[in-house]
């Protein structure tokens, strides 16, 4: 049907109906971005998407035949909208179409001349597209090949139909995968859908380190870190993770010991439950964790048979995602390390100390740690040499139960707590990152201070405080970096404490293998009390926070609770 003289001024008229509405401004911004970069847009990828006029393809009926072309709403008898696109021409009813789409009701409300001709110009829509969104507005039926998905977003954009993107986004989002999420990301941002742009960045933020390394190259620092933020939108949950197992207690079976377990993070209950499990079978295993962009690192190593009667410590390290419940492999450290500790400092891992982890005798006088300090970059999946601790009179108390030296992180230092060697004293070291230097923080923490033979936890922001104990009593002081100071040192009830703690808003959550509980420490008090331990032996167990998307949402559910991804 020609119909070039029925197109008068599409925009202008519905920007009249806009303004209506109330939202011409708005509307006129989004709709001059829509008649030039869209369309520019539009013509660089439509002969991907084309199908119809394909060389020796066959018209479908609807095309041939006008009377499969007119769609009418409830009442039969309403008056249609003559709706022309490319290259064909529908009949409409106005009134059932402005119940889904904001567009059409503007037109139904205004008084333009394409409502009173009812006559509408639509040709830079292609009819295949159009045809989709009538069949489902007037029949509820959805049937788009994947090629048509996205010209369909474009003017269901354009034509505002929320109903019909959301079913769009059902249909788009199993064909989301990492090589592909970047270019759907910059399809939905140039058409200038919202609500698809936020359903595709979830996806990209959900597998933000699966991304392959040409997608992940070409991201915007600015939305990188937006990425990296919608990561920790999910609940936050308390995690326990056996750090290490050298031998077997028995009539406990060695699956509940590989598991990672969780429970909500108090003062909500909950019980402990099972997410998954160690990615690798083996009796015998030594790691430090670190999290990073709400991803679990584990680093270390574990015991595998080599030959018909020997055993080999194998050098892993793997990487856990709780948003889709998948493990897998990363690059290992490159000093086989023991009993180290990882620090994390803006989108870096440091392994600092430890000693050679082969060796599953306990710690005695000859053992030496490691000084040398490596940084791991998640981006690239490598480990880099920085420099290393400066040991001198500087030494460090070599025990089971800690990672050696305790460290944390706080602004863009790393700081290490030891002791001075002829006196005894408590000094931090602390490395600038930027200017990758260590130095002495003075003044050191003397006996008359406080009495620390054993030091079990150092961490917090400002101050940081320190966890140790005497034969008597537990002991909590702090520092403050800024200032240089010293707190005064509080007791707490003696009772043993090991592995790697969580300091949270104050708040210290560490195992205490000998009351067989998790021991919430309120460091500012100080004051405890026990929370239900995880459903295994109490050892030598990682106390972290990681962010799980809600129950029954998560994108690779599994039933056993097993490593998923390798």
């Amino acid at each position: 049907m020609p119909h070039g003289g029925l197109r008068s001024t599409p925009l202008q008229g519905l920007l009249a109906a806009s303004a209506w509405l109330g939202w011409a401004h708005l509307a006129k911004q989004a709709f001059d971005f829509l008649a030039g970069a869209l369309w520019a847009l539009w013509g660089l990828i439509a002969l991907s998407w084309k199908r119809q006029g394909a060389q020796g393809s066959l018209p479908e009926l609807w095309e041939s035949c006008p009377e499969l072309r007119v769609y009418r709403g409830g009442d039969g008898e309403a008056e249609l909208l003559t709706v022309h696109t490319q290259p064909y021409s529908f009949q409409v009813d106005l009134a059932r179409l402005a119940t889904e789409s904001a567009y059409f009701e503007a037109l139904l409300r205004s008084r333009m001349q394409e409502a009173s001709e009812r006559q509408l110009d639509l040709s830079h829509v292609p009819s295949g597209t159009f045809r989709a969104i009538l069949e489902w507005v007037f029949n509820g039926r959805f049937s788009l090949e994947e090629e048509d998905l996205l010209p369909a977003v474009q003017t269901a954009s354009y034509l505002m139909l929320p109903g019909f993107l959301d079913r769009c986004w059902v249909a788009l989002s199993p064909l989301l995968s990492p090589q592909n999420c970047l270019s759907y990301l910059g399809f939905m941002e140039a058409v200038g859908c919202p609500e698809l742009r936020a359903l595709v960045s979830s996806y990209m933020s959900a597998h933000l380190l699966e991304l392959p390394a040409p997608v992940a190259g070409r991201l915007d620092p600015q939305l990188r870190e937006e990425l990296a933020q919608l990561r920790f939108k999910g609940r936050p949950m308390l995690c326990a993770l056996r750090k290490e197992n050298v031998s077997l207690a028995p009539g406990v079976p060695l699956e509940s010991l590989q598991g990672l377990y969780h429970r909500p993070l108090p003062p909500k209950e909950g019980d402990w439950r099972c997410a998954t499990r160690l990615p690798f079978q083996a009796e015998k295993w030594s790691f430090s964790t670190a999290q990073l962009l709400n991803y679990l690192f584990v680093m270390g190593g574990y015991r595998e048979k080599r030959g018909a009667r020997s055993f080999t410590f194998r050098m892993a390290a793997f990487r856990y995602n709780p948003l889709t419940g998948t493990w897998a492999p990363t690059a290992a450290p490159n000093k086989r390390r023991r009993h180290f500790s990882s620090v994390v400092v803006g989108h870096h891992i440091y392994a600092v100390g430890g000693w050679f982890l082969d060796s599953l005798l306990p710690p005695d006088s000859s053992t030496r740690l490691y000084t040398a300090v490596e940084r791991y970059d998640p981006w690239a999946d490598s480990w880099a040499f920085v420099s290393s601790l400066p040991m001198g009179d500087f030494s460090f108390a070599v025990s089971l139960s800690h990672d050696l030296p305790l460290c944390t992180a706080h602004g863009s230092c790393i700081y290490a707590l030891g002791s001075v060697q002829r006196t005894g004293e408590k000094l931090l070291l602390c490395y600038d990152v930027a200017a990758d230097t260590w130095q002495e923080l003075l003044p050191t923490l003397t006996r008359a201070d406080a009495d620390l033979p054993g030091l079990y936890f150092l961490g917090g922001t400002e101050p940081l405080f320190v966890v140790g104990g005497n034969a008597q009593d537990n002991v909590v002081t702090s520092f403050c970096p800024r200032t240089r100071q010293w707190g005064p040192a509080r007791t707490l009830p003696k009772c043993s404490l090991a592995g790697q703690g969580l300091a949270l808003d104050g708040t210290l959550y560490m195992a205490s293998p000998d009351l067989e509980a998790l021991l919430e420490v309120e460091l500012g008090v100080p004051d405890c009390h026990p929370l239900p331990p995880p459903p295994f032996p109490l050892s030598y167990e990682a106390i972290f926070l990681l962010h799980f998307p809600p129950e029954g949402c998560r994108e690779e559910e599994t039933e056993s609770g097993g490593p998923q991804g390798l």
